[in-house]
């Protein structure tokens, strides 16, 4: 059984797959208050004594700016650059 934290540490890595973004937005994810507060809380994994457990540390990026512009997930473009950035992070590391 997981804990929390590793919950938490696989979803919030989760965020960096564009389809899975566009999953929960189109599931009226975002709407939820209580979603919300959990992506809030999620801030927690930006501390270096949180950081060091992150294999795709760039979820970060995209925590805080789903946070401060929901508005974003509306856009296609937003998850077609998502998912150039991750290719190309992901055949150069």
């Amino acid at each position: 059984m997981k804990t929390n934290f590793e919950r938490d540490l696989e979803f919030v890595q989760m965020l960096c797959n564009p389809e899975y973004l566009r999953w929960l937005y189109n599931g009226d994810w975002f709407r939820k208050e209580e979603f919300r507060l959990y992506l809030r809380r999620l801030r927690y994994f930006g501390s270096p004594k949180f950081r060091v457990f992150l294999h795709y540390p760039q979820c970060m990026a995209v925590l805080e700016r789903i946070i401060e512009d929901e508005s974003t997930l509306e856009k296609e473009s937003f998850y077609e650059q998502l998912e150039k950035q991750q290719f190309f992070i992901w055949k150069n590391s």
